[in-house]
């Protein structure tokens, strides 16, 4: 495997992205996904008075809108997608392949909750979570990775010169070039 030394990088944007690469990408964002709603979770149950159980990430029956709990862990799996974002911005960085990763981190979370709960989800709500965690996952890591390519791209090197004083700071006078026709 190439070292860093010679360019070679395991995170962040890279044009060439190999298997190896892309697999290790994929890993570290479903575990930092998994991670946050756990600590996420955890503190929530232990402000609230309640017992954490596994099944609070594993499961999607208790994600139900017939009670507070239910309801709870969908804003807390909304909440969880928000932190995600900064995953994919920091983990992945090309915001061609955010919404990729956005939608893999979903269809894995799918395959997981399958194999722990031995059923295929039928829950309205979870289904409807996805979508929605989906929608604002995809959007809001595009938009955060396309800022942070265009400004390491376009502004970085306007704020080097403006602070070398080689940008001029005078104001520029609007001159009136007649009637438009």
């Amino acid at each position: 495997m190439p070292s860093a030394s010679n360019g070679y990088r395991l995170l962040g944007p890279e044009p060439n992205s190999s298997p190896v690469r892309i697999f290790v990408q994929i890993l570290l964002l479903q575990s930092f996904y998994y991670l946050s709603a756990f600590v996420l979770f955890y503190l929530v149950a232990q402000l609230n008075g309640y017992e954490f159980s596994i099944s609070w990430v594993f499961s999607w029956e208790l994600v139900e809108p017939d009670n507070t709990m239910g309801l709870m862990l969908f804003f807390l799996w909304l909440f969880d997608s928000l932190l995600c974002v900064l995953f994919v911005t920091i983990i992945v960085g090309r915001s061609k392949l955010a919404w990729d990763f956005a939608l893999t981190v979903h269809i894995i979370n799918l395959i997981v909750v399958n194999l722990y709960s031995g059923k295929f989800p039928t829950s309205v709500l979870w289904w409807c979570l996805q979508v929605l965690s989906g929608i604002l996952l995809v959007t809001l890591s595009t938009y955060s990775t396309r800022w942070k390519e265009l400004r390491t791209t376009f502004f970085d090197n306007m704020l080097d010169q403006q602070e070398r004083g080689e940008v001029r700071s005078d104001e520029i006078e609007m001159k009136n070039i007649g009637p438009l026709s």
